[in-house]
């Protein structure tokens, strides 16, 4: 998935992560949004290696949530809130086989070279095989695969469940005001 869909995504399940405890998401609610942008995020920090590595896994999230939720309680819930809600996403894959990446990589950019070249590094430096679901129990790759139709559904999904999230939680946090 894409970074907004990360970002959006991790936002709506921490928000959700804090449903019964209204009034520390009112006090600390900046703090915890920062921690939750920035959980939801880091994963892909790997594309400077090898892209969707240990660092997707969800059980070395949740460890690294632990271990810094000791030294900092109050960033624990935001922190596996966006971590484990960028492995939810990036279970799922994009099926490229038709070229549909190329093709919009085409309409922004003119020149073949270099639409190619961006071609390669998208698909090859990008995108991913899954994610090690299980690591450091086993190392292999987990997915689903999306077709274009497939793929704008769950984007879809994840902007309703937000939208939902947010309409919701807007009217239980009004009356603690």
């Amino acid at each position: 998935m894409d970074w907004i869909s990360h970002i959006i995504f991790g936002l709506t399940v921490t928000r959700l992560a804090y449903i019964k405890r209204p009034q520390e998401w009112e006090k600390y609610r900046t703090i915890i949004i920062l921690i939750a942008v920035a959980a939801s995020l880091f994963p892909d920090i790997d594309i400077l290696t090898t892209h969707r590595s240990e660092i997707h896994a969800p059980l070395v999230l949740a460890a690294l949530a632990g271990v810094i939720g000791l030294v900092y309680p109050l960033s624990f819930r935001p922190l596996l809130a966006g971590f484990l809600s960028h492995s939810m996403l990036d279970i799922f894959l994009f099926d490229n086989s038709r070229g549909t990446i190329r093709q919009i990589i085409d309409i922004a950019i003119t020149n073949d070279t270099a639409a190619s070249a961006v071609n390669e590094a998208v698909v090859t430096g990008v995108a991913a095989n899954g994610i090690m679901l299980l690591y450091p129990l086993s190392c292999e790759m987990y997915y689903i695969l999306l077709t274009e139709t497939t793929y704008a559904i769950v984007a879809m999904l994840v902007l309703c469940i937000a939208a939902i999230t947010l309409y919701l939680t807007r009217n239980n946090t009004d009356k603690y005001r």
